[in-house]
């Protein structure tokens, strides 16, 4: 079957392959899953030019929907012919994480990887528990979540990471209220669903901030109030703080800048949250003024938005399906998967919110 492979750390050693196979029988509780859609994110950058540090040659790919076409003798989680979004959680559920409810915290499930396909007699691994752009993929049971067959898988895969990412640092993270104020560093994918959560739960106030002049349309459009371009000669700091009346209650770093993460933390207000969402290189420190978190302010790590996937993929599948959750609008682009460079590209530009794979054409 087709499927990409990266060999390194730079975006030249990636290629396409026509020679991929799955190398084992279905365990027990295992899936196995026709890749329909996956979504090109900002992690999927990282993991070829290395940040993640992750072993090669591997599949890379991890926002994905498609469907089930066979399933291990002890599934129970879904059947053949289920549409599925798949979760990067391959947590185990047996341990005390998993069984409080917080899969997201499974010393198993984080970072996990496994080489469930071969080229010829060279194994290769799979990105975030999924491997995703690839035709197939085998992944735990408790990694596929069914959705209505009526929802395009498209819009399905972007729940998978960026729209979970983002909506969850607000619903379940933070916990923003209704009349709470924010700032949003960073519109692209992940960004618009903080902007649109924040809305959902009723933030009076959203401030965006990009780069790119063309981001204020989108994240308007997503519900911020308010948008501040970044020019290299603005004190964002400043200009939140006055737009704000002193700072925000919520300030959500998205763009993975230890810089910004730092500035995010003078833009809150006393006794409000710092968020970082977004992923620097996995050594990156961060330096801050003790007394800019003195101030009761509390810093939050995020991970995929702090996610209980069986349930909260289903409860943003109903929300997209009610008219509630823009999906459709963060598609700019859909592509086989012989067009991931030209995503990469349309990322570091800032010319699109999200790039959709077809590993099926």
């Amino acid at each position: 079957m087709q499927g990409l492979i990266c060999e390194g750390t730079t975006e030249d050693s990636v290629r396409l392959s026509d020679d991929i196979r799955l190398v084992d029988d279905l365990s027990p509780r295992q899936v196995r899953v026709e890749i329909h859609a996956a979504g090109v994110c900002g992690s999927d950058m990282s993991c070829i030019h290395g940040k993640y540090y992750m072993p090669t040659p591997l599949i890379p790919g991890h926002e994905a929907a498609g469907k089930v076409v066979e399933v291990g003798s002890a599934v129970t989680y879904c059947e053949v012919g289920d549409h599925v979004i798949l979760s990067t959680f391959g947590n185990c559920g047996h341990c005390s994480d998993c069984e409080v409810g917080d899969p997201g915290n499974c010393a198993v499930g984080m970072g996990g990887l496994s080489q469930p396909y071969a080229e010829g007699d060279q194994p290769l691994y799979n990105f975030a528990n999924i491997g995703a752009f690839v035709q197939e993929t085998i992944v735990a049971e408790n990694q596929c979540i069914p959705i209505p067959k009526e929802m395009p898988l498209t819009s399905a895969a972007l729940i998978g990471c960026g729209v979970m990412t983002g909506t969850g640092a607000v619903f379940n993270r933070a916990q923003v209220q209704l009349g709470d104020t924010c700032v949003v560093i960073g519109a692209g994918g992940v960004g618009l669903n903080v902007i649109q959560a924040a809305k959902l739960v009723g933030a009076r106030q959203i401030i965006a901030i990009d780069r790119i002049p063309e981001k204020a349309k989108l994240a308007t459009e997503f519900g911020a109030t308010d948008f501040i371009l970044a020019e290299d000669d603005l004190d964002m700091v400043n200009a939140v703080k006055q737009l704000s009346g002193g700072g925000v209650h919520h300030a959500f770093e998205v763009v993975g800048h230890t810089g910004l993460l730092a500035d995010a933390i003078n833009m809150t207000r006393a006794g409000g949250n710092v968020c970082a969402v977004g992923v620097p290189d996995l050594t990156a420190t961060v330096t801050y003024n003790f007394q800019s978190l003195h101030q009761n302010k509390n810093l939050m790590g995020i991970r995929a938005g702090g996610a209980k996937p069986r349930k909260d993929f289903r409860t943003l599948t109903d929300l997209y399906m009610n008219g509630q959750l823009k999906l459709d609008e963060m598609i700019s682009n859909t592509a086989g998967l012989d067009g991931l460079i030209g995503a990469l590209d349309a990322m570091r530009a800032g010319t699109e919110a999200r790039t959709v794979l077809l590993p099926q054409g």
